[in-house]
């Protein structure tokens, strides 16, 4: 009996330790094909209208599908945690919230500013490219 103590102590401890060696290996992984993405972006519910600069212009968005969609714009913004930011914003993204806050992002084509912090961008453009499409070159809204 005593020996199949130490057995089963022995197996528990071993898989235990391949299991967090995996996890941590498998979140590597996983922030190094798709970057670490932004912590802090408001929820839907949370937003009452959103601010959109783009050079000179700006729109100010309150249509509820409008707010999803810029909330869920944010995931684009996923960036590298060793790359170095550059340049200059292009666009500025300002969430007004219900509760009288305000959370800024803004982005050119190779950076996201979060949290008064550069980034480079993992995927770069595509946050910029969609938000000009969608709201400047489009029909006006």
């Amino acid at each position: 009996m005593e020996k199949e103590k130490k057995t089963w102590k022995f197996f528990s401890w071993g898989t235990l330790w391949l299991v967090i060696v995996s996890c941590v290996l498998n979140g590597a992984i996983w922030i190094g094909f798709h970057g670490f993405p932004l912590t802090g972006v408001p929820e839907k519910e949370e937003v009452q209208s959103v601010t959109i600069l783009y050079g000179e212009e700006e729109r100010t968005v309150t249509d509820s599908e409008d707010i999803q969609l810029l909330v869920n714009a944010c995931n684009l913004l996923s960036y590298r945690l060793l790359g170095k930011g550059e340049g200059e914003p292009a666009v500025t993204v300002v969430y007004h919230l219900k509760d009288g806050g305000d959370v800024k992002a803004q982005a050119n084509g190779s950076t996201v500013w979060w949290r008064g912090k550069a980034h480079a961008v993992r995927e770069k453009d595509s946050f910029v490219n969609i938000l000009k499409g969608l709201f400047f070159e489009g029909e006006k809204r």
